[in-house]
């Protein structure tokens, strides 16, 4: 039969399906809840131009759209266990990059609200103020709801790549063919420990797996190592 290895309870309770879902869902409503509530504000109590206030309420209608899809299709992709296949790792690419760069933009946006409401400038400075802040809002906010439907899997037997949004993606590297593992981190990836693993089994795409911007990439390395003949 296939197993997985044991872990403990904060591990099994984050990889709840329910869990995760609903931990998902909380995290679309915070990231479209600010845009929702200034636009709700902007059209019934603000005196903010109505144009503005619409775009800034569609921009959140979007978000949570998108984010309540995303969260749904993306429970847990995971592939199946051969009988005998034993589970090694599980990794999805961590979210700190896309949390920094959602904070990035926090002072952007709450700079274009004060310059808006509070003083007498033309609109044309809280509007490029808003447009920059949504730029970094929106990239942080697109590679979480990408991260969330990524998975890297392995086992005993293979190295497997899961993507699985509107369509599914998977690409499998047998162990008994790897014939290189690297690890690859930037300045930034050090300080904030992570990092990449790249498994190779030839030349071209379909021949390497990158195991993309994941916490602590050693110890999938040396399971990766571990499973190579001496």
């Amino acid at each position: 039969m296939a197993s997985t290895p044991k872990r403990g309870l904060g591990a099994r309770l984050y990889d709840n399906t329910w869990l995760a879902l609903l931990r998902r869902l909380l995290v679309s409503a915070i990231i479209a809840g600010p845009f929702l509530l200034g636009g709700i504000y902007g059209l019934t109590i603000g005196d903010f131009p109505q144009w503005a206030s619409i775009v800034v309420l569609g921009v959140g209608a979007l978000l949570m759209f998108v984010g309540l899809y995303m969260s749904f299709t993306g429970i847990v992709p995971s592939p199946s266990l051969l009988p005998g296949e034993t589970q090694l790792e599980m990794r999805h690419p961590t979210m700190k990059p896309a949390y920094a760069r959602m904070v990035f933009s926090l002072p952007f946006l709450l700079g274009a609200l004060y310059v808006g409401f509070r003083s007498e400038l033309p609109y044309v400075y809280p509007t490029v103020l808003f447009v920059v802040g949504l730029f970094f809002f929106f990239k942080g906010a697109m590679r979480y709801m990408r991260n969330l439907h990524i998975t890297y899997t392995v086992t005993d037997r293979r190295v497997v790549h899961m993507y699985r949004f509107l369509w599914l993606n998977t690409k499998e590297i047998p162990v008994s063919r790897i014939i290189s593992i690297s690890e690859a981190r930037s300045f930034f990836e050090i300080i904030t420990g992570r990092g990449s693993v790249v498994v190779a089994s030839g030349i071209g795409e379909r021949q390497v797996i990158k195991i993309e911007d994941i916490n602590d990439p050693g110890s999938v390395a040396e399971s990766l190592r571990a499973l190579l003949p001496p």
